[in-house]
């Protein structure tokens, strides 16, 4: 695996888990920024073919 794909993936994996604890938090307003930082993130891996598993709040067709 390569710098940036791992980089990739580990940024994925932080908002993920930034975006568990404000769901328990019911903090809506950060929900919905992280929501976005993954989308786009989950945008950026589909375009360099980074497969990355299920991610949490993505679609289920992909990141489009």
């Amino acid at each position: 695996m390569g710098e940036f794909t791992a980089e990739l993936l580990a940024r994925i994996d932080e908002v993920e888990a930034e975006l568990r604890l404000m769901r328990q938090a019911d903090d809506d307003h950060a929900v919905e920024v992280l929501s976005g930082r993954l989308e786009n993130l989950l945008r950026i891996a589909a375009r360099h073919g980074v497969e990355v598993p299920q991610a949490e709040g993505a679609p289920v067709g992909g990141a489009g």
